[in-house]
């Protein structure tokens, strides 16, 4: 069976601008395994904010940014997120804020994942077989969901420019979800600024790559936690 680690890979292909043809669907271009993070619905628990654990098989829709449970053979979606603490499917712990975020690190600095699928280019068919950019993309969004719910069955009318992005953010002890740069992580090292950023500069850090910022968080745990008292 493929583990969570190995479906990521298989979806990082995706990562590369899709094209998607006008009166095509989602799942032409996606399997399942692409769209999902599991192979399977699996075992789980839902933390909810009342005190209640509830047990549920889930999965995680990487295109429509919704962790799916199964319920009388329904695939459904949890609707009130704001009641919910956290989740956990198999080795895995999500949160919800504004979007699921996947813990990749967990300690004194943990650091989260958010994807998303986002349309990049909308062509519209013009006069002559001409193809017209359009730049409202924004006001087509709404065309790929159904009942606020993207829908991979759902027909598209115009060719699309489609790719999944990821964002990344941390966490110190009750400080919520900070976006993962390097303004940001540079406010917590109080007064050590510079190494911070000498770190940054010699190991060529990209922000948007995830073992560049899990070796930084690495980095960063160690001189703030670790060592408070070393200049």
């Amino acid at each position: 069976m493929l583990n969570s680690h190995c479906n990521q890979l298989l979806f990082a292909q995706k990562h590369e601008p899709v094209s998607v043809k006008a009166g095509s669907s989602l799942k032409d271009y996606f399997s399942f395994t692409e769209r999902y993070l599991y192979p399977e619905f699996t075992q789980g628990k839902g933390f909810f904010k009342n005190g209640r654990v509830v047990p549920l098989m889930l999965n995680y829709n990487l295109l429509s940014d919704e962790i799916e449970f199964i319920q009388s053979k329904d695939t459904l979606i949890i609707a009130k997120k704001e009641q919910i603490n956290s989740l956990v499917v198999a080795q895995d712990t999500f949160y919800y804020h504004g979007a699921y975020l996947q813990k990749i690190r967990s300690g004194a600095l943990s650091v989260y994942v958010k994807r998303r699928l986002e349309i990049k280019d909308i062509r519209k068919q013009g006069g002559m077989g001409q193809e017209n950019r359009s730049s409202s993309i924004d006001s087509y969004t709404f065309l790929l969901y159904d009942n606020g719910k993207l829908s991979v069955d759902l027909k598209i009318a115009n060719d699309l420019i489609l790719q999944k992005t990821e964002a990344y953010f941390y966490s110190t002890s009750g400080d919520g979800f900070i976006p993962f740069n390097k303004k940001n992580i540079s406010k917590i090292m109080q007064g050590k600024e510079d190494r911070i950023k000498n770190y940054i500069k010699t190991n060529k850090i990209d922000f948007e790559l995830r073992e560049d910022l899990l070796k930084l968080a690495d980095f960063v745990s160690d001189l703030l936690f670790k060592n408070p008292g070393k200049p």
